[in-house]
């Protein structure tokens, strides 16, 4: 099996299993709204087009995201102040707390998942994710 292969499989593994996980928590997001909402909770004044870029994908999936999450509350959308077409993103409260909860319980199955790492070998696999990363950009 060739490594890009077993990356793919590891990755698509572990989406599953936060998936699971966060289903678990009482929360009926998949990882992809969860990924958006990281980004929301770490980045400001992003609008549609922004969102799409940084995950990349086309700008009618986001939509359609955004749409799902303002209706669970957990974003709003705020008339840009120099351009009124355009509309900033942002989280709510509930949404704040629940991209907490959920990094809280994401970081649970990490430390679960690498419990039997040695911390030479995270290093390892830390630097050589790196180089792979530097090559790519």
């Amino acid at each position: 099996m060739n490594i890009g292969f077993k990356m793919g499989e590891v990755i698509k593994s572990i989406g599953s299993l936060i998936d699971k996980s966060v289903k678990d928590g009482g929360n009926e997001l998949s990882m992809e709204y969860f990924i958006l909402l990281n980004i929301l909770y770490d980045k400001d004044n992003l609008i549609q087009n922004d969102l799409a870029s940084l995950m990349h994908k086309d700008k009618s999936a986001i939509l359609r995201q955004i749409d799902t999450l303002e209706k669970k509350k957990l974003v709003v959308r705020i008339p840009d102040a120099e351009d009124r077409r355009k509309k900033i993103i942002m989280l709510t409260k509930d949404g704040m707390k629940t991209v907490e909860k959920l990094r809280k319980i994401e970081a649970d199955m990490f430390n679960s998942l690498l419990k039997d790492v040695s911390e030479t070998d995270l290093k390892i696999f830390e630097s050589v994710l790196d180089k792979m990363k530097v090559q790519v950009q």
